[in-house]
């Protein structure tokens, strides 16, 4: 009976398209969680089944790779479903450089931080939505009760029309930026961040956040022992639609025309300028990883500074908006009352 249970509870290779990805804060839990268990001696399997326990909801996830490692696959393999192909991809090169314990516990931090600033951004527009919509009703009441009423008393012939000067100013912006953000969306991804990075306010984010990302992986490999030629030869293994793929494409084609790594380095607006410095200063394979899992430590703590600065701007951002949106607002509603009031 147990088994049936268990069966039932396990997902076929047939249900993978219809498995749903786990959110960002479940992956940072989960991650965080394997990665201190392995610290203590852990297996990865006896660390998934001791999650098993831990997080109910993603019990039959958990035992569908739990089952799969039994039968031989890669920690990277069984987890490709429940993320998406950038970590995927950084854990398998971290699992196949012996580095997984490391790269389990950067990942689970980098997603802690997505989580935890989402859930501040939420809590910071919760009092301006909540404003908003205040505002929304009494706008609508005003428009549908008071403003016919006063346009009864009036005794003009002429009956009075709808001040729509703010939604042919509003409505062109809207489309504008949506067909902006579909352009951008459908894009490769190596475009879209490079474009993204270069955004004034939003770009110092993704230049830390991807900084911090290409930082934990180049660690990875070479203190897995690699060189950079032969970590040009694993990143274009793997999938076309990750950015990792793609920017080692590029990486590949510009040296083998001749061009010097610092220089091709330069031209991706989105990598640290440190690792141009670092490349080009001839250190030993040692003395390189040491620099670079420093420069890790300190692009993670940049990382969470510029999100906090970010976060202090969204309430006075937000209420600037509303006070436009209520002048506006006003501004169409009044203006034609105290014409309406003025024929009376």
């Amino acid at each position: 009976m147990q088994e049936e249970i268990s069966k039932s509870l396990t997902p076929s290779f047939s249900d993978l398209k219809q498995v749903k990805p786990w959110s960002i804060r479940t992956q940072a839990k989960i991650f965080r969680t394997i990665s201190d268990l392995l610290l203590v001696g852990f297996s990865v399997r006896h660390a998934i089944r001791f999650c098993e326990v831990l997080y109910k909801p993603q019990l039959a996830d958990l035992r569908w790779i739990n089952e799969q490692l039994h039968s031989g696959y890669m920690v990277s393999q069984t987890f490709e479903p429940f993320v998406d192909d950038q970590i995927g991809l950084q854990l398998q090169l971290a699992e196949e450089h012996g580095q997984l314990t490391q790269s389990l516990g950067q990942i689970s931090r980098l997603l802690q931080t997505a989580h935890q600033r989402h859930q501040k951004i939420k809590r910071l527009l919760q009092y301006p939505l909540i404003l908003v919509a205040i505002l929304a009703v009494i706008i609508t009441g005003m428009k549908l009760v008071i403003l016919p009423q006063i346009e009864a008393l009036a005794s003009t012939d002429h009956p009075h029309s709808t001040n729509w000067w703010w939604s042919i100013a509003v409505i062109p912006l809207i489309l504008i930026s949506i067909c902006i953000y579909q352009a951008i969306r459908q894009q490769p991804i190596l475009k879209r961040v490079e474009q993204t990075a270069r955004i004034p306010i939003l770009g110092p984010i993704v230049r830390f956040y991807y900084g911090y990302y290409f930082l934990a992986t180049f660690t990875i490999m070479f203190e897995g022992g690699l060189g950079f030629q032969e970590i040009l030869l694993t990143l274009r293994k793997a999938k076309t639609s990750t950015l990792l793929y793609q920017l080692g494409g590029k990486l590949e084609t510009a040296l083998a025309a001749g061009q010097p790594l610092p220089l091709v380095l330069a031209q991706f607006h989105f990598l640290p300028k440190e690792l141009q410095m670092l490349f080009q200063s001839g250190k030993s394979q040692t003395d390189l990883v040491k620099e670079l899992t420093a420069l890790t430590a300190l692009y993670y703590q940049r990382l969470t500074n510029r999100l906090e600065v970010m976060m202090t701007w969204i309430q006075p951002l937000s209420f600037i908006l509303i006070g436009g949106v209520i002048i506006g607002a006003y501004a169409s509603l009044f203006l034609p009352m105290y014409h309406t009031i003025g024929g009376l």
